[in-house]
């Protein structure tokens, strides 16, 4: 249930925040209305801010004000939500003030199928068919009926950010129809579409598995999780174990990136900034794995972000002051990991420290691009 304050909303975990999902709702809503939702992501480590007057109304600035506060101030994942008209906005800003990542549920692409809600039981029925939220919506003196069937700002002109997006949509929706969704969801999206789920997506009858994917998406962005694709049936053969050094496609792919970020601080336009598409395609790390990888190096404090349409990524100190050590570290977690017991306990704790002082002594200024792997 839901508090009838149309306030600034926040939610809070026990524990320590593992980031902050900024929420902007849509035509006719206020921030208590996100309750339930805010509630079940504070559950799982995340703090969950609902700014007021952002979604619908308030100018556009006074929302990207907000919203920035709200994520300037937040340690960890930084994540932008809008449902309804606040996905066009959380859109519209995002640009502005640089989430990690962006959350775009009921997106308005389109006019409603048949023409907008006339009544009350029309508009009630297009929202959601969660009898526990259509209570607190017809019980709810400051949910403004009729909002609904007003037209919603056209689709951003501006390109979506370079940053994990996740769309959520019911394929039932006549409020937003899902066929003009399909056509702005971009290969490196991903698109979770509910089936009978109706407008309010966040506050529909299948809200618990909403909220689910949302809550993977999140682990996504925050720590790289991911399920492995099923592997193809292959023939049983006896194959020979991996190797006792390996070294990840994740720490290639942040050396490379890296790389190019040392040799963008030496260019001559001296900003010494790249997108992560310029990245991409300049040293062949597939840009899903990249977005992810720069959030853990910007967490790591090896490269900062600058917001704006120009925004992109830079080295956070001198490439002679970032050790490859320092990389492993941020990607990997340690530099080495090593039984403690048994007969050659003593040799793999050497080898340990061999491993650390070589790392350690080796920069990102000795990875120029005629050396770096392309």
């Amino acid at each position: 249930m839901s508090a009838p304050a149309t306030a600034t909303a926040r939610w809070t975990p026990e524990s320590a925040s593992r980031g902050t999902v900024v929420v902007l709702g849509g035509r006719g809503e206020h921030p208590g209305l996100y309750a339930r939702l805010g509630r079940r992501l504070a559950f799982d480590g995340w703090t969950v801010v609902a700014p007021e007057n952002t979604g619908s109304t308030g100018s556009t600035g006074s929302t990207a004000g907000a919203v920035g506060a709200a994520l300037d101030d937040a340690t960890g994942a930084r994540v932008l939500l809008g449902s309804d008209t606040g996905a066009l906005r959380a859109w519209e800003i995002a640009g502005a003030v640089s989430p990690d990542a962006l959350v775009l549920a009921g997106l308005p692409a389109a006019a409603p199928e048949g023409g907008p809600p006339l009544d009350r039981a029309g508009e009630l029925d297009a929202r959601t068919a969660c009898p526990v939220h259509r209570g607190v919506l017809e019980s709810d003196p400051a949910f403004r009926w009729g909002e609904l069937g007003e037209p919603a700002a056209p689709v951003p002109s501006s390109a979506l950010p370079e940053i994990p997006v996740l769309w959520l949509h019911g394929d039932a929706d006549v409020v937003a129809p899902l066929a003009a969704v399909r056509t702005l969801v971009r290969p490196t999206d991903e698109l979770a579409v509910v089936a009978h789920g109706v407008h309010d997506v966040l506050n529909d009858q299948f809200h618990r598995i909403v909220a689910a994917r949302l809550v993977l998406f999140l682990e996504q962005v925050a720590k790289g999780a991911r399920f492995l694709a099923p592997a193809a049936a292959q023939p049983v053969a006896r194959t020979r174990r991996a190797a006792p050094l390996n070294v990840s496609a994740r720490l290639d792919h942040a050396l490379r990136a890296l790389t190019e970020l040392a040799t963008a601080a030496t260019d001559d336009d001296g900003t010494g900034t790249r997108t992560c598409e310029a990245i991409s395609r300049s040293r062949g790390v597939p840009l899903n794995s990249l977005v992810n990888i720069m959030l853990a190096l910007r967490r790591a404090g090896l490269v900062t972000s600058r917001r704006g349409c120009e925004g992109g990524y830079r080295l956070a100190r001198p490439a002679g002051a970032i050790t490859v050590a320092d990389v492993v570290r941020a990607t990997e977690g340690a530099l080495a990991t090593v039984r403690g017991d048994g007969p050659a306990a003593v040799l793999w704790a050497d080898l340990e420290r061999t491993v650390a002082d070589f790392l350690t002594g080796h920069t990102l200024t000795e990875l120029t691009p005629e050396r770096s792997p392309r």
